[in-house]
């Protein structure tokens, strides 16, 4: 049993990263809440002397300042629920609970097909990497169910 845990110790790692991320993430655009984007994005791009006469980088400078508060509102608070959700199937997965088994395997597989339509329209090598690490996962859950055991009913 000890050849089929070490998958699972990296499925607990990747959502524990994913999850701290995704919080961390949800913070930094929460506190842009109220903010000068347009001037913090022309800062920025100072900063790492990116040349703001640029067609691109001015047309995207304006498109950041053009976000509206009830949008970074609304993208930080589910980033803040993924991530939530990822710490909890960790959580769950390190204690080797059945529901977080299902949950996760749930929750990855719905990815499923929206990462087989970007595959197929925008082929890159991380999006195909992306789909065959959740395959591997949902399968590899659905196939060790060994490593989660059923609560004995001798309670």
């Amino acid at each position: 049993m000890a050849k089929q845990e070490w998958f699972l110790k990296v499925i607990i790692w990747e959502l524990c990263i994913k999850g701290l991320l995704l919080l961390l993430l949800s913070a930094g655009l929460f506190s842009l809440i109220n903010k000068d984007l347009d001037h913090l994005s022309k800062q920025l791009a100072r900063d790492l002397n990116l040349d703001v006469d640029k067609y691109y980088i001015n047309l995207l400078l304006g498109k950041v300042g053009m976000v509206k508060t009830t949008l970074l509102v609304e993208v930080s608070i589910g980033m803040f629920l993924y991530g939530g959700l990822s710490l909890i199937e960790a959580y769950g997965l390190h204690k080797r609970k059945r529901w977080a088994e299902y949950l996760t395997a749930m929750a990855t597989g719905l990815f499923i097909p929206l990462e087989i339509y970007e595959v197929v329209f925008r082929l890159s090598v991380i999006r195909v990497a992306v789909l065959i690490l959740n395959v591997v996962i949902v399968y590899y859950l659905i196939k060790h169910k060994e490593l989660f055991p059923k609560k004995s009913a001798a309670r």
